[in-house]
């Protein structure tokens, strides 16, 4: 698994890769934490539990990021892990349940990055690839 950041100008994109599309879910939502703080840094102090669904798999990652980004900015937290993550293909399209884990940003702690303000859908796409899945996402910052 692995992302890395694109150049778009005022935005950023980014592109993640995994071998299974639960691993593309986790590491695009590490991605989009890492430009706020080190990623690796944060702690698994508190978990919350979530679901999205959407009739796509790219507008299940883009409600994903989006409630990613949004629980982030109403409780202050960051997220470094999502270790129970599914996903489910249904008649009506697709169904992710995830528990993040994390902790509140602690300036003292956390080298702040940049802020992302939102996940958008421009250049949003998901592809399945020889040997996984990837995706490439454009966030507000």
């Amino acid at each position: 698994m692995s992302y890395r950041y694109l150049d778009h100008g005022a935005d950023i994109g980014l592109e993640v890769v995994s071998d299974s599309l639960v691993g593309l879910f986790r590491e695009a939502g590490r991605s989009v934490f890492s430009l706020m703080v080190e990623v690796d840094d944060i702690r698994a102090e508190e978990s919350l539990e979530l679901g999205v669904t959407d009739s796509s798999l790219e507008g299940l990652l883009y409600e994903w990021l989006s409630e990613l980004l949004s629980l982030s900015n109403l409780n202050g937290h960051v997220y470094g892990d999502f270790p129970e993550l599914t996903i489910e293909e249904s008649n009506s399209g697709y169904e992710l349940k995830a528990r993040a884990e994390g902790e509140k940003i602690n300036p003292e702690r956390h080298e702040l990055g940049t802020e992302v303000k939102a996940v958008t859908y421009q250049g949003l796409e998901i592809t399945e690839i020889d040997g996984g899945w990837r995706c490439r996402f454009i966030v507000d910052v």
